[in-house]
């Protein structure tokens, strides 16, 4: 049998094992340190962008040509114009006047009264200034007077609807002024058949269209009311210019009035001293 032969390694030998150990080594650092780098490298970008890095344990998934994508709702418009702004006020609400309805006659109107009304007539007052009168009972005809004040003495001889026919006295005019404007101061429409006439007595009807009864014979005697034209009367007699009457329709209601302004039947007595 051959004998082995011994490997003699020199110190040559050593020196070069050593060189390629050494470079081996580097090689292995620069192996890992380059790896680390990429790694690194992937690390940061996979933070930056949130995606996971492409790996055997992370695939990236792929589109499938063939896979149909869900269908999804459109968002909703929303419209963001801004509503037009302007400084502008809103016009003001004004009233249209009423178109002026022309005034005219009633061709029904009373003119003046009629014996019953007469005997019915009640004394009146206004009760508030600026009040008008008209010819017919409605605003819509023509104006008789304009203007009259409150405490105006009225005789109102009777009622249409939301008026009264009346006389003004003092002016002696007649027409219809509205009822919420006049305050009736006696009994409209108070007659008297004459057959509570006392005896004795001579029947008279007031001419005057506003006549006091007075407690004595004379204007300085204290007025106990007034009476308008038309209202009957029964005189018992007459002392110096004046009746001692009854109101009609009454019971106590006595007293004196001027003989000038009551139209008697017949003949009154004088009274006796």
């Amino acid at each position: 049998m051959a004998k082995r032969k011994k490997l003699i390694i020199t110190r040559e030998g050593y020196i070069f094992l050593a060189a390629v150990g050494i470079l081996l080594l580097a090689l292995l650092i620069v192996a890992i340190a380059t790896k680390g780098f990429g790694a690194c490298s992937r690390d940061r970008s996979a933070e930056a962008t949130g995606l996971p890095e492409p790996s055997e344990y992370h695939p990236v998934p792929t589109a499938n040509p063939t896979d149909t994508p869900e269908a999804t709702e459109p968002p909703e418009v929303v419209d963001e114009t801004p509503e037009a702004e302007t400084d502008t006020p809103d016009p003001a609400a004004t009233d249209t006047p009423a178109p002026t309805v022309p005034l005219a006659d009633d061709p029904e109107a009373l003119l003046e009264p009629t014996a019953e009304m007469l005997a019915g007539a009640a004394e009146g007052k206004l009760t508030k200034s600026g009040v008008n009168m008209r010819q017919g009972p409605s605003t819509d005809t023509t104006l008789v007077a304009t203007g009259l004040k409150s405490g105006t003495k009225l005789t109102v001889y009777t009622e249409d609807g939301d008026f009264y026919f009346v006389l003004v006295n003092e002016t002696k005019k007649y027409g219809y002024i509205a009822k919420k404007f006049v305050k009736l101061l006696s009994a409209l429409g108070e007659t008297s058949t004459g057959s509570d006439q006392p005896e004795g007595t001579v029947r008279g009807t007031i001419t005057s269209s506003n006549l006091a009864l007075r407690e004595g014979p004379g204007v300085t005697n204290k007025s106990l009311g007034q009476y308008y034209e038309g209202k009957l009367v029964y005189i018992f007699y007459q002392e110096g210019d004046y009746y001692y009457v009854q109101i009609a329709g009454t019971d106590e209601v006595k007293g004196y009035m001027s003989a000038q302004f009551i139209k008697a039947e017949s003949d009154v007595p004088q009274k006796e001293n």
